[in-house]
């Protein structure tokens, strides 16, 4: 059984307004090709597929369009909902239920934790549970969200072990779930969401009977392991990057295939090449600006940190100019230095400092959580920033 694990398209998500040429769907496109030209069995999609619940039909059809390439092809396709385009109420319609009102065979959606047969492939699934799901019933109601959080992973790891119980034990198994795990490393996407999530460890969910274990969730690609069983935890991470701190990380999927007599694993990382490309130029010195790339500036999304007083100043004005009209896109400059003077900002044409910019921001926005956690989220933001120098 050869299989494709891809998870956290977050297709229709676009980082800058000003990019040239964009297609959302390039790297799906190339995924879809690479499995088909493999011949793989399977694409398992581990969640986060849209970046919102209910997409712009463009990229409904656009994505509709990848899954007929794979059906014609005969490649099944088993989809998990994540906090993405899943819904917190269950029983809320979601552009994914189509797929299993029209009945399209191969195609499978996982909105509920459930056991399902797919080719000769046991899944036991796990969709991205939303706590407002047990904090509206009347049990729960005078839990904190901490206590829910437990609580919800309790329930987890009795229904895998409760869904277990089903599968066919001549087959593998794998766990595809769209979830925190406390051994995980979080990426960029918690510092976007704010997220609120309870992680759960992979010793609570790992069992002899997997694998496998295909995540979605994280996007920093990692590969983690279980101690008791030694099963591989996978994420692939986002298939694209979404902004500066994602400069350097590989973007991609896993090609997987495990053997049906053995039920071990084997599996390689496959990079996207057509993942955003961000170039980050720092000015300490004038021979900064001599040694930037200008192909690769071309290329990507660029930003300048200016990192320290120069001699040249009209050397450097010279530099924006000409990243204005080269980069892909370029997103301006931002003054690392300590200057507080908003006269000298001005007259480099520079932006303001990234803590002034946080702080308008969360002045500005019309958020009761922005106002009540001003001050915590600010200093992550800024611990963030400060991280990339």
């Amino acid at each position: 059984m050869r299989f494709i694990h891809i998870a956290d398209l977050h297709l229709g998500f676009r980082t800058y307004e000003r990019e040239k040429n964009y297609n959302p769907f390039i790297s799906l496109d190339f995924a879809v090709q690479y499995a088909v030209e493999h011949k793989v069995d399977l694409f398992v999609i581990a969640g986060d597929i849209f970046d919102r619940r209910d997409p712009p039909v463009f990229i409904q059809r656009g994505f509709a369009h990848s899954i007929k390439k794979l059906l014609k092809n005969q490649i099944n396709v088993f989809i998990l909902t994540g906090n993405h385009e899943g819904a917190p109420n269950p029983k809320r319609d979601i552009h994914l239920d189509l797929y299993n009102e029209l009945e399209i065979e191969g195609v499978t959606v996982a909105k509920k934790m459930d056991y399902f047969k797919v080719n000769d492939l046991n899944i036991i699934a796990i969709p991205y549970p939303f706590k407002r799901n047990l904090l509206s019933k009347e049990e729960y109601k005078d839990k904190s969200e901490n206590e829910i959080g437990v609580i919800m992973n309790q329930k987890i790891v009795r229904g895998i072990d409760k869904l277990l119980e089903r599968i066919d034990r001549k087959l593998p198994t794998i766990l595809v779930a769209h979830l925190p795990l406390l051994e995980g490393e979080v990426g960029e996407e918690k510092y976007i969401y704010f997220s609120t999530d309870t992680p759960i460890s992979i010793e609570e969910i790992d069992r002899k009977e997997f694998s496998y274990i295909a995540m979605g969730h994280f996007h920093k690609m990692q590969v983690l392991s279980s101690k008791k069983f030694v099963h591989p935890a996978v994420y692939p991470g986002s298939l694209d990057r979404i902004n500066f701190s994602e400069e350097k990380d590989k973007k991609g999927f896993f090609d997987v295939e495990i053997s049906k007599e053995t039920k071990k694993p084997s599996f390689i990382f496959i990079e996207n090449p057509f993942a955003r490309k961000f170039y980050t130029i720092k000015v300490n010195n004038n021979k900064d600006i001599e040694n930037i790339n200008w192909e690769r500036a071309k290329q990507s999304i660029v930003r300048i940190l200016l990192m320290q007083d120069l001699e040249d100043e009209k050397l450097f004005k010279k530099l924006v100019e000409r990243v204005k009209k080269e980069a892909m896109v370029f997103t301006g400059v931002v003054d690392k230095r300590e200057i507080k003077n908003s006269a000298v900002r001005s007259k480099l044409n520079l932006t303001i400092s990234p803590e002034e910019a946080i702080d308008k921001y969360i002045r500005y926005e019309n958020s009761a959580f922005a106002k009540k956690y001003k001050e915590e989220i600010l200093k992550t933001a800024v611990s963030l920033l400060k991280g990339e120098e």
